[in-house]
């Protein structure tokens, strides 16, 4: 008996076997081959997630290297140190050598200009820059004098400085300012209003309306009432004049 004929008795039907085999064996193949085919495109994607998601986290990046700018820098503006002390109005000259005089001061933001008025009779100019506190000044004499030099504003109503010329080598010159309102005992409804010309001779009037004099001589005030006379030392740094009887006068302004 042949090898068909025992597939046939044993199976039936052998041609359709024969057939049916080599169906089975050509879709064994080609899933074979698309396993391999996945079997490859998964190891290849394994290998790619592996070198860029190792275990423990991401590879850190190199820091980036921010980019040179090639444009200059502006520089800074200066800070300001606030606005400018006011030094404007009338001055008397308490002495230290520079001579019994009146200094009217005009200013023009750091810009001053003055004119100077001795009780001699002698006029003269003065012309400067104010710094901070500090102006610093030339000035002039109608008898031609001149010098240069510095005033400090130490205190609100106090002027001092060095200045020299040619004849002078250490002069001094120091200022009060006098002109403006005094309140009697610091009480602003007691105001006395108080001037003076180039020879330091005062005007006085208080809130009632009353009238009376005085003088300066140096840094002293001197209150005449016409009866009798009476001193006032100055408190420059604080504002302040003070008498004998007990009173004393505060700076209201101008």
């Amino acid at each position: 008996m042949s090898q068909t004929q025992w597939l046939f008795l044993f199976y039936g039907q052998p041609a359709k076997v024969s057939r049916q085999s080599s169906s089975y064996r050509t879709l064994f193949m080609k899933n074979r081959i698309t396993l391999r085919l996945l079997l490859l495109i998964l190891c290849a994607a394994i290998n790619t997630f592996a070198q860029t998601e190792p275990h423990g986290g991401t590879v850190p990046r190199p820091p980036t290297k921010p980019k040179e700018s090639t444009t200059p820098k502006t520089p800074a503006a200066p800070r300001r140190t606030g606005a400018l002390d006011r030094i404007d109005g009338k001055w008397w000259t308490t002495g230290n050598g520079f001579g019994d005089s009146e200094l009217i001061l005009t200013q023009n933001g750091a810009n001053i200009t003055g004119v100077i008025n001795w009780a001699d009779g002698r006029t003269g100019t003065l012309n400067g820059t104010l710094v901070g506190k500090r102006l610093q000044h030339t000035w002039t004499s109608s008898n031609g004098d001149s010098g240069a030099g510095w005033l400090e504003l130490s205190w609100a109503n106090f002027l001092g400085g060095p200045w020299k010329n040619a004849r002078v080598k250490d002069g001094s010159w120091t200022l009060n300012r006098i002109e403006g309102q005094w309140c009697l005992n610091g009480d602003r409804k007691r105001p006395r209003t108080v001037s003076h010309d180039a020879k330091g001779e005062l005007s006085i009037v208080t809130e009632d309306g009353t009238r009376y004099g005085g003088n300066m001589e140096g840094p002293y005030f001197w209150l005449d009432n016409g009866t009798d006379r009476m001193k006032g030392d100055m408190f420059y740094k604080g504002n302040k004049l003070t008498f004998p009887n007990g009173s004393f006068w505060t700076w209201c302004g101008r």
